[in-house]
């Protein structure tokens, strides 16, 4: 990839690399084989990150943002289909948190060291306070809501420190309950 006019479609490139990469390797993930799927030096790659760390918090910060994308998008189908009941937003991180992600292993692998660094993690948590805001914002009684919303994201750590993990029946079952506790 020749020097771009525009260093954020660079940035873009590296971090669709560094998915690729984390894709085939997982945690195991080099700085030189991000620049070489993206085409760039590993001095072009370190212009834009520096680090390791520093290209695995773009990478995470990335992901919150896909995620808020995916959110939004389902939560306004909700909107669209049911209008402003209570409970909207919380089916909306229901139906996203539940859907089986490809690249979750790898890249959740691949994030994890970033969780020991105290000041990247503290970024991490603020760019994600949205979630205990817009839960409470939801309509439904707050403890209500983070009950939901807390079993949404232990399903998923759970299966970051090797919990077993729902099986398609179950997780349908747990879609299902913790769908039925959005409705008043």
């Amino acid at each position: 990839m020749a020097r771009s006019a525009h260093p954020e479609l660079t940035r873009d490139a590296l971090l669709a690399a560094a998915r690729q990469v984390l894709r085939r390797q997982g945690a195991t993930l080099s700085l030189d084989a991000v620049a070489r799927e993206a085409g760039l030096s590993k001095g072009g790659l370190l212009h834009h990150y520096p680090t390791k760390e520093r290209l695995l918090l773009a990478l995470a910060y990335a992901l919150v943002e896909d995620f808020q994308r995916e959110l939004a998008a389902v939560h306004g189908a909700e909107l669209a289909q049911d209008g402003p009941r209570p409970g909207a937003w919380l089916r909306a991180y229901i139906e996203v948190c539940l859907r089986p992600d490809v690249d979750e292993p790898a890249l959740s692998a691949a994030l994890a060291p970033l969780g020991a660094l105290p000041e990247q993690l503290a970024t991490l948590q603020e760019v994600q306070a949205f979630v205990l805001h817009d839960a409470e914002a939801d309509g439904l009684p707050a403890g209500r809501a983070h009950a939901i919303r807390l079993a949404c994201d232990g399903l998923w750590l759970g299966r970051q420190v090797g919990l077993p993990d729902l099986d398609g029946p179950q997780r349908a079952a747990l879609k299902e309950e913790l769908t039925a506790w959005t409705r008043l």
